[in-house]
């Protein structure tokens, strides 16, 4: 016995009223939903698709919202995974002899306040970059939200910190051996957040064109 469209979609909206907010996450919930339902009505029971959801939500719904934290839990599992993988790819070590001779070249033209500068305002670049994709993707492409998409968030805060922090630790050092552990420092850092470009990039391709359907 199959459930209509508009039981599935009736499943759907009380699910997202439900503060299950995220598309992705949601379908799963409403898959698992409706063939648990389809189970009872096949086995006998006849009161009705609405009796029969209402049953099953009084039985499962706390579960249900605790499995939906779960989810969120390995969307934050998945992109660290992403990046690491991205990582130990060729482009990163490039990145990263590229932000050397880059930042080197800068501190021995222009001094390291001017280093400073640059890179305190990179990470921001960064940030306000996937601040503007989401918003695009939201508005103009009226994609639904996303576990994953939303919680790059996250890594990204944590990476805008990182020159910042590399600065401070070593603004009362001098010396060459300083200034070249200072500017390897700050080279990973923003290895790492061009690296979470990409990966944020690729989720968004990825998320778009699989469910591109919900859009």
């Amino acid at each position: 016995m199959k459930l209509s469209k508009e039981d599935i979609q009736f499943i759907d909206t009380y699910l997202e009223n439900s503060d299950v907010v995220f598309a992705d996450i949601r379908m799963e919930m409403v898959d698992h939903v409706a063939s648990d339902i389809e189970e009872r009505m096949e086995a006998g029971d006849t009161r009705g698709f609405y009796n029969v959801f209402k049953g099953y939500m009084v039985e499962n719904k706390a579960q249900l919202l605790k499995d939906n934290k779960q989810f969120l839990k390995s969307a934050d599992k998945k992109i660290w995974k992403a990046l690491v993988k991205e990582f130990f790819s060729p482009v990163a070590p490039i990145l990263f002899i590229v932000f050397c001779t880059a930042f080197y070249l800068l501190s021995q033209n222009y001094g390291i306040e001017v280093l400073k500068w640059f890179v305190s305002v990179i990470p921001l670049i960064g940030l306000l970059g996937f601040m503007v994709t989401y918003i695009i993707y939201q508005s103009i492409k009226s994609l639904k939200r996303f576990s994953v998409v939303e919680r790059l968030a996250f890594p990204f805060y944590a990476f805008y910190q990182l020159p910042n922090l590399f600065f401070n630790f070593s603004r009362k050092a001098e010396g060459t051996n300083t200034m070249i552990w200072l500017i390897a420092s700050v080279s990973i850092g923003l290895t790492l957040i061009t690296l979470l470009i990409i990966v944020s990039v690729k989720l968004f391709k990825s998320y778009e064109k699989q469910y591109k359907s919900l859009a």
